[in-house]
């Protein structure tokens, strides 16, 4: 493997970078690359992926001289300043995995971090935008700290204190502020476990009883939220619902875009399809452009635009970039004709395969087949998703996961495999090929080492069986 081919698979978090340094004759070539993964975020998208943590773990472990890893990612972590990224995860877990094996300097420079942090938080007195990113990344690492340690809720504990004495000092935070910890620590730890511990420690600790109470109000709150405000029962309800959540946009801003899966969600429940095309007529007869794209944003899977997709389509071409991206994501999910057409005609065009393929996956027959591929493989990937390949990728999974679908392009598989740059996107990639007798015993080995959890256990099962 060359370094251009490691760094390439590096990035996409293939098992294969971990297998090459195990039998490589010289790894030492391989270090500088993988110091810098070290050094950046490198999931495409890290809230549904996580961070590359364990992956760069594994390849560390590979290198007969840790020290310049650690040593690397603590300097990055002490200068870092919060912004909003996810660059502080990966330090965080990255150092915590080598606390737990017993580094002694990765769990100094989390606690160092830690009362960094503690006392921006002490001193912030106003609040902008309802959060800060400090406030992020301090209940980030609190959750690193608590479960890389030898006795985790004895650090918890210690936390929950620091925490009550901070909401009973500064009005700045509040028991949402670190409800993530709160949770993660019921669900990881045993609730009653938890509840347990808190109340003991809070005997002694007004900190830790602010603390616990203020938490178990927040939690009693969501549980009566939940109850209180039963769903609409008949369309009239519903479309009351939606408009008064509409006015709410108007003043505050929030995103309508939401109702979307609250209307899927209550269709399904009810069966009842009748708003869907009171919502269309609305989009028809509305001129505001950003008002007729956020009712586009409506329909999606399970609720489809139910009249002729001739408006959307003229849209789709429309110079208003919120309009314009609105009705291609309604269009995607209608099957009609005019639209496979319209496929074609972008597929012709060049400069839009992206949109081609999606539309052209939903609409896809056996004399496409030549077209699709190429279409497929002529879009550039890169992290930035400026060519919209991700979008591509996933409609060309869903085509092939679809059953009934006569001569699908199967042979893609491997070149997702191979190219996506999203390891959620390559745990269904991955079974998708198992479906189809596609993988080997060489194939899974290697995906024993994958960045994704979920691929690992996939395989891992599929080995043992």
């Amino acid at each position: 493997m060359t370094k251009k081919e490691f760094r390439e698979a590096m990035k996409r978090g293939l098992g294969r970078c971990v297998q090459e340094l195990d039998h490589a004759e010289n790894p030492e070539k391989y270090r500088e690359i993988v110091l810098w993964g070290c050094m950046h975020d490198l999931s495409f998208d890290t809230q549904c992926e996580g961070t590359r943590a364990w992956y760069l773990r594994e390849l560390i472990r590979r290198f007969h001289d840790e020290k310049p890893f650690v040593d690397a990612v603590i300097r990055k972590l002490s200068g870092y300043r919060s912004n909003g990224g996810w660059e502080f995860s990966q330090y965080c877990e990255l150092l915590a995995l080598f606390a737990q094996e017993g580094n002694r300097q990765a769990h100094a420079a989390l606690w160092e971090k830690y009362e960094e942090l503690y006392k921006i938080l002490k001193k912030k007195k106003r609040r902008k935008n309802g959060t800060f990113p400090e406030r992020d990344d301090f209940e980030a690492l609190c959750i690193e700290l608590v479960d890389a340690a030898e006795h985790p809720l004895d650090s918890y504990m210690k936390i929950a204190e620091d925490i009550g004495a901070l909401l009973s000092e500064n009005s700045l935070p509040d028991a949402v502020s670190f409800s993530w910890l709160f949770t993660h620590c019921e669900q990881t730890y045993g609730k009653t476990r938890v509840h347990k511990t808190l109340a003991g420690k809070a005997k002694h600790s007004p900190a830790v009883d602010r603390y616990f109470h203020e938490m178990s109000a927040w939690n009693d709150n969501i549980l009566e939220t939940t109850y209180r405000h039963p769903l609409p029962q008949t369309t009239e309800e519903m479309l009351k619902a939606f408009d008064e959540e509409q006015k709410r946009e108007q003043e505050y801003g929030s995103p309508v875009r939401i109702w979307g899966l609250r209307i899927r969600a209550w269709i399904k429940r009810t069966g009842n399809t009748e708003i869907l095309s009171i919502l269309a007529q609305r989009y028809l007869s509305e001129q505001d452009s950003l008002k007729r794209a956020g009712l586009l944003r409506i329909f999606g899977k399970g609720c489809p635009f139910p009249l002729p997709p001739d408006d959307l389509i003229r849209d789709v071409e429309s110079k208003e970039e919120a309009l314009k991206e609105a009705a291609f994501y309604a269009l995607g999910y209608v099957r009609h004709e005019k639209v496979r057409q319209f496929a074609l005609e972008l597929a012709e065009r060049g400069g839009s395969a992206p949109e081609a393929v999606i539309l052209l996956a939903n609409h896809y027959q056996k004399e496409d087949r030549e077209l699709f591929v190429r279409l497929v493989k002529s879009i550039p990937v890169a992290y930035d998703d400026k060519t919209g390949w991700h979008g591509a990728y996933s409609a060309v999974l869903d085509l092939l996961r679809t059953k009934g679908v006569r001569s699908t392009p199967k042979e893609l598989l491997p070149y997702l495999y191979e190219h996506t740059l999203c390891s959620f996107c390559r745990e269904y990639i991955v079974r998708e090929m198992g479906r189809r007798h596609m993988i080997t015993e060489t194939f899974l080995q290697e995906c024993l080492y994958d960045s994704n959890c979920e691929v690992r256990k996939y395989a891992e099962k599929r080995i043992k069986n």
